[in-house]
């Protein structure tokens, strides 16, 4: 059975400040980001064509990419600690899971272990689920 979740919208941050503020990881949170934050915004450019070289465009790939697996790594991370945490966690999961879902909590603790988790995979790859993230660990700093 494949649960279909809806985006997250605004009032779902209550239910995710719950969770993040149950598992008071906020010095660990803000470990995961540090690598995120670039200070180097000024990107100089190629004083003949008004473009940036290739060499800066290279960078800033390798750069892009760097950013995109800490990111991953912060994800997998959080996640680690969501499950970690299932037990004090386990009623808001099934709450937000429930309502993402448009189903009752009842119904989501009822799931098999592979659609369970399968849901809760899916939920932590929700490209909505990064950016709250990122806002939180900017916010943090």
């Amino acid at each position: 059975m494949t649960l279909e979740m809806r985006e997250l919208q605004g009032d779902d941050l209550f239910s995710l400040l719950a969770i993040v503020g149950k598992l008071d990881i906020k010095d660990d949170f803000i470990a995961l980001f540090e690598g995120n934050v670039d200070s180097e915004k000024v990107v100089t450019m190629d004083h003949k064509n008004k473009k940036p070289s290739k060499a800066q465009i290279a960078d800033m790939a390798k750069k892009e990419k760097e950013a995109e697996k800490r990111g991953m790594e912060a994800m997998a991370g959080l996640m680690q600690k969501v499950l970690m945490n299932s037990g004090k966690l386990k009623t808001d999961i099934n709450v937000l899971l429930a309502d993402l879902t448009d189903k009752k909590p009842e119904e989501i603790k009822k799931l098999n272990l592979k659609d369970y988790t399968g849901l809760i995979i899916a939920f932590f790859k929700k490209p909505e689920l990064a950016d709250f993230f990122s806002s939180i660990a900017s916010l943090l700093q």
